[in-house]
């Protein structure tokens, strides 16, 4: 019999959500998954134009020297910079990555404008409740292919020195011969 426990798959019921405007229309919202990570979703007028998945443990309310702080502002500057592409808009007025980061975490800790969302509320729900069991489901594999790749990588070095130690010995023993001869 095989069995599977697949509470890591488990998504919190509830998301957190919050959304700053950036430009005309265009915003970029934020949403907490509790134990998970985090979503970034960029909207044009309402309309979900890009959705990320970020799984890390930075939590809301402690982003300073995390590991992952860095790979999470370059995604809201990918963002911000797709926004800007086709925006007539002085450099100076640009808003900047590191600003619109710490203010979406602000706002999800002190609970500024926190919109609660669920399957029920929510059409964006099931696509970060489905894609993150995606991810969790991907980062096994990798591991597997990981640990296969280190596997086969083993037998083939291990098979190396069998193959050499073989040779050594009927190499000897070859000239043993010839020697006693």
């Amino acid at each position: 019999m095989l069995v599977r426990n697949l509470d890591f798959l488990s998504i919190p019921k509830e998301f957190s959500k919050v959304e700053v405007e950036i430009h005309d229309k265009q915003s970029i919202s934020l949403v907490y998954i509790e134990n998970k990570g985090y979503s970034l979703v960029l909207k044009d007028d309402n309309k979900i134009d890009s959705v990320f998945l970020l799984k890390t443990d930075i939590l809301p309310n402690n982003v300073n020297d995390h590991h992952d702080r860095e790979d999470f502002i370059n995604i809201i500057k990918m963002l911000l910079d797709k926004i800007y592409s086709v925006a007539d808009i002085k450099e100076y007025e640009k808003q900047h990555q590191e600003h619109v980061f710490l203010r979406l975490m602000d706002m999800l800790t002190d609970g500024d404008a926190v919109d609660v969302i669920t399957e029920e509320n929510s059409d964006i729900y099931s696509d970060i409740e489905k894609g993150f069991m995606k991810l969790e489901i991907d980062i096994l594999e990798n591991k597997i292919n990981a640990l296969n790749s280190s596997l086969s990588d083993m037998s083939s070095n291990l098979q190396n020195t069998v193959n050499e130690i073989e040779e050594n010995t009927w190499g000897n023993k070859i000239r043993k011969t010839i020697n006693q001869q």
